[in-house]
């Protein structure tokens, strides 16, 4: 879209994106621009795999972060939910020797109460597990793990999304979403901490069509969000766009890994 494109454009463009086929709003190249932490999800996972003989990714996506990981474990299973995404999985990591399995996970961390059922692999199968920005069970992680296994996560903190809220003048969602967070429901389900760290850098939209298509790829996030009745205030950020060339919002990222003692 070019520099001179008017709001009605920009937020025409927004919202017909397909965000289910092509989840989250890293495909507008240069657009939507995430802050990276200091780490990578390979310097972080990779050490404790090296002697590892099973495996199980939650929440695999389209299967190429997984990849990364390599060489994975003779047995290496990854589950995904979300349907547009399991034939870009089953693409990419069938040929690699990996199980692919379509099953629900936990559908958020910061719920009270669990309302899905446990995931369906037997107890003790794994000697390590990973979880990069899927929400999880803390004591079926711990049913899953063998003695000894670690639990490898980096999660998305809420004050990412507490950050593009305000930018629509929203307050908070009730529950957050932090290191501390993550390390107590480990702790409650008898895992030992090992690690972690956590971090908060700048996300830069540089137009309202990249915010409107990362809204729309994380609904749960901005479940109020209506582009009719919110119009004045998608005015002011395109304004703000066009008079200072970005929308600043915050990338909060932590990782941190459990290991069962027994």
């Amino acid at each position: 879209m070019p520099d001179t494109a008017t709001f009605d454009e920009l937020l025409a463009e927004g919202l017909a994106i397909d965000v289910e086929a092509r989840w989250g709003a890293g495909f507008i190249d240069g657009r939507y621009v995430p802050g990276k932490p200091s780490w990578t999800w390979p310097q972080v996972a990779r050490p404790y795999l090296a002697n590892a003989e099973s495996l199980l990714d939650m929440g695999t996506g389209e299967g190429g972060h997984l990849l990364t990981l390599g060489p994975l474990p003779p047995l290496t299973i990854a589950y995904e939910e979300w349907l547009p995404t399991v034939p870009a999985a089953v693409a990419t990591l069938r040929p690699h020797g990996v199980h692919v399995v379509v099953c629900l996970g936990l559908d958020d961390n910061t719920s009270p109460r669990r309302t899905r059922p446990r995931l369906p692999f037997a107890d003790g199968t794994f000697d390590v597990i990973t979880n990069r920005h899927e929400a999880f069970d803390a004591d079926d992680v711990r049913r899953l793990l063998r003695p000894h296994g670690a639990f490898v996560t980096q999660q998305v903190g809420g004050d990412e999304e507490a950050s593009v809220r305000a930018l629509l003048g929203l307050a908070p969602q009730t529950d957050d979403w932090t290191l501390a967070e993550a390390q107590a429901q480990l702790e409650a389900a008898g895992l030992a901490i090992v690690d972690g760290d956590e971090e908060w850098a700048a996300t830069v939209f540089t137009d309202v069509a990249a915010l409107v298509a990362y809204i729309r790829s994380v609904p749960w996030s901005i479940p109020e969000f209506d582009p009719a009745a919110m119009r004045d205030r998608l005015t002011a950020l395109h304004e703000a766009c066009v008079r200072d060339g970005r929308l600043e919002a915050v990338t909060h990222r932590f990782w941190t890994v459990g290991r069962r003692p027994y």
